[in-house]
């Protein structure tokens, strides 16, 4: 079995490529409006991104394989989310799940992230993402996970029904920080590499 065999076939890296084989399935589900299933499966999908990266630090076998492909990984995930959601019409305002100017928004950020990702790797370069694509990505998840159980309510404040829609756009837009400051970050961080 040769180095990158190894190297691939472990927990973390396991874990990895099970999340992006969820995406087909998730879209499917999304498309024939199982919103509970795909429910489900989004946050089993989103568990295994906690714990390919806690395993792999556990377990001590981080690799460059795992560096790459677990933020792939979640980018197509949360990506194919976002798509599917703003296809999804609200039962009450028939408005979409969510603004496709955040979709925008978002893509703009990863294709950013992706590009620079690749100019690193040309030059050798392979650097984990930083904790604020972390917790970017964790406040994703948990945004998107909200979004698709959208009518659930969590009470009312005078008559302002506080949905679990809501919580999910509203954390959305803090990803949104997060997902620039880290961008910000990673930029830097490639730029001032040695190599």
């Amino acid at each position: 079995m040769s180095k990158f065999s190894k190297n691939l076939l472990n927990i973390p890296n396991i874990l990895t490529l099970i999340r992006v084989l969820i995406i087909p399935i998730f879209v499917f589900l999304m498309h024939i409006d199982q919103q509970f299933w795909a429910g489900v499966l989004f946050i089993f999908a989103s568990v295994t991104d906690y714990f390919d990266g806690y395993l792999a630090r556990k377990l001590n076998c981080e690799s460059d394989f795992g560096k790459l492909m677990d933020p792939m990984a979640d980018k197509i995930l949360v990506m194919a989310a976002l798509i599917m959601l703003v296809g999804q019409r609200h039962e009450l305002t028939a408005q979409s799940l969510v603004p496709a100017w955040m979709v925008v928004v978002i893509l703009t950020r990863e294709v950013w992230v992706t590009s620079i990702r690749g100019l690193a790797g040309s030059r050798g370069i392979v650097i984990s993402a930083g904790n604020s694509g972390k917790i970017k990505s964790f406040i994703q998840m948990w945004a998107i996970s909200f979004i698709i159980y959208h009518s659930v309510v969590f009470f009312n404040i005078s008559n302002f029904r506080v949905t679990a829609g809501f919580v999910g756009e509203q954390l959305l837009i803090i990803s949104i920080v997060f997902s620039y400051l880290g961008a910000i970050d990673y930029t830097k961080k490639v730029f001032s590499h040695d190599g």
